[in-house]
């Protein structure tokens, strides 16, 4: 069985999925039944409380747990939201309680998806973490609010413009343009005028719709749109589920099924990435949806015995197109029967957490990569094609795929032990699925630079500037989980913004693993500059990081010649939702 998570990291899972990553996790509940031996609880820290160690353990504790925990250790962290439980509030009274030994014990052994700390980091630096642990008891009192988003280039302007709610992950706007709405992980969509004229309604439960994991929202003629995924089997599997609702006269919503799937399994990791982004087609007769993969690179993940021996299914790791008026469709699980509906649209795609139309209403996708150092896509989503996953992402095989391959960190630069993948997801695998015979991989787009492209050369395994070399790169820095993707169609922002397209970065490398050795940047805002190739079949881009400093950015929307980019928020505290002004 290969299901543990080692460590935290980001991919954009979120949420599973949308950001995919995580970390350790341990919830409150479980703590009752981890019993730490007396002679490991009773050993003290031998680590001083000194200035020196407590700044190590922070550094540690932003590598290796925020993304899961949270900043301030709340147990809010966006990736770890996708697990079958919640990530431990470690602020709170059962955590803090705890001696220094038995969270050291804890950190060492690991126990479940509860990864072990011993062969990551040395003695000392786990000892420097229980350090950091017990500086979070009050942390929330004395979070840094100075750092905030910040314009990297002239002609922007960005500001504060509302409050949200706890895990927040969609956001979009009417028609109209008379109101801003977003929903949250948990079910919750809320509406906004865009004048402030009126306090923030929230318009939707999770009882309204049905769908308690939520990933996917779009409107179009007054209805709106929901998709996310539904826990059956003791939450040890699961069905797709994508509605659509309209208000009557006394604003009561009416929803309709638009379609449910057959049950397949879950893996209780951070690879389960469920059905999410969801585009109105550009002549309005169809909806496209995301079903992400439901694991990391095409290795097998069941979940505690159930759904043994299972990898990526019919179901997963596609793109669909659902004829737009559709009611009460099933989906069942098997390829040929969805092909024959007509449903499958394009396959071999990871995570494409975030899609949208261009000028020339083509439908482009960004894709998030794996644990391994392989690169972000960002492709031309086609029906028909196969874009390599399991066997090929960012432009590199996937090892795994390769029977005499021994996966090792000492020889195998790409591998990361920091890694939530390592090391039970990566091993020898010699019943890996083979290549589909016949079938040709559609690349992603060259990024030629400046900005987000760094990638690991494959003859040296050393890290390398893309643009420096004047090469392209399939597509983005390995692990910067790009979301949030608009393309100003109408051509309203000024300058040389006019006509362009804009994307988020999720991950920050000063706070990420695996992003880390690539670079300090991130959680940023990129502009992208595509051209199209000479025989019109693919793109390529230049990038410009021209924005920086969001907290858990996840989705943007653009209305005029204002961005307006909404931040996850953690498990309760909320998040914020930003106005990027172009002047």
């Amino acid at each position: 069985m290969h299901q543990t998570p080692n460590t935290c990291i980001v991919w954009f899972v979120l949420v599973g999925a949308f950001l995919g990553s995580c970390s350790p996790k341990e919830t409150e509940d479980s703590e009752a039944v981890w019993t730490v031996p007396e002679s490991a609880a009773a050993i003290a820290n031998p680590i001083p409380e000194a200035a020196e160690h407590l700044r190590e353990g922070q550094a540690i504790y932003r590598l290796y747990c925020e993304t899961c925990h949270g900043a301030t250790g709340g147990g809010d962290g966006a990736a770890g939201q996708a697990m079958g439980s919640q990530p431990a509030n470690l602020q709170s009274e059962p955590i803090q309680s705890q001696t220094d030994g038995a969270l050291f014990f804890k950190l060492t052994e690991g126990r479940g998806v509860m990864p072990s700390f011993r062969e990551v980091l040395t003695e000392t630096q786990r000892w420097q973490l229980v350090h950091h642990i017990r500086t979070l008891k009050n942390a929330d009192a004395h979070a840094d609010t100075a750092a905030l988003p910040r314009a990297l280039v002239p002609g922007i302007s960005i500001s504060s413009w509302a409050k949200v709610a706890p895990r927040a992950v969609r956001i979009w706007a009417s028609r109209d343009g008379d109101y801003l709405w977003y929903a949250t992980l948990p079910g919750e969509v809320y509406r906004l005028s865009t004048d402030r004229s009126q306090v923030p309604e929230k318009m939707l439960d999770v009882s309204d719709h049905g769908i308690p994991r939520l990933q996917g929202a779009t409107y179009w003629q007054g209805t709106l749109y929901l998709s996310g995924n539904v826990r059956v089997n003791d939450n040890k599997g699961t069905e797709g589920r994508l509605v659509r609702v309209s208000w009557n006269a006394e604003g009561r919503p009416r929803v309709e099924v638009v379609f449910t799937t057959e049950a397949y399994g879950t893996t209780n990791t951070p690879f389960d990435h469920g059905w999410s982004a969801l585009q109105v087609s550009a002549d309005e007769k169809h909806l496209f949806v995301v079903s992400g993969s439901r694991t990391d690179h095409g290795e097998v993940q069941d979940n505690l015995g159930a759904y043994p021996n299972a990898r990526d299914e019919a179901l997963t790791a596609k793109i669909f197109r659902i004829p737009l008026h559709s009611k009460d469709l099933f989906l069942p699980n098997d390829r040929d029967s969805l092909q024959a509906m007509g449903v499958l649209f394009a396959e071999g795609i990871r995570n494409a957490y975030d899609l949208a139309l261009d000028g020339e209403g083509r439908l482009i996708a960004v894709v998030n990569s794996g644990d391994y150092d392989q690169n972000e896509d960002m492709i031309w989503v086609r029906e028909g094609h196969h874009y390599g996953y399991p066997w090929m992402m960012g432009g590199m095989e996937t090892p795994q795929q390769f029977p005499d391959w021994l996966p090792d960190p000492e020889t195998d630069p790409f591998l990361n032990p920091g890694a939530a993948a390592w090391p039970d997801d990566f091993y020898n695998d010699p019943d890996f699925p083979k290549r589909p015979a016949g079938r040709r991989f559609t690349p992603g787009f060259l990024n030629f630079g400046p900005d987000a492209d760094k990638f690991r050369d494959r003859e040296t395994g050393l890290i390398r500037d893309a643009s420096d070399m004047g090469i392209g790169m399939t597509t983005f820095t390995p692990h910067s989980s790009p979301l949030g993707l608009v393309f100003d169609t109408e051509k309203q922002l000024p300058g040389r913004f006019k006509g362009k397209a804009l994307v988020l970065r999720y991950t920050n490398g000063q706070r990420s693993v695996l992003m880390q050795p690539f670079t300090p940047h991130g959680k940023d805002l990129l502009l992208l500059d595509l051209e199209p190739d000479d025989a019109g079949t693919n793109f390529s881009l230049k990038t410009y990081r021209v924005a920086e400093g969001f907290t858990q950015p996840v989705d943007a929307v653009l209305l005029g010649k204002s961005l307006y980019v909404i931040e996850y928020g953690g498990r309760e505290k909320g998040g914020t939702l930003w106005n990027v002004s172009f002047d």
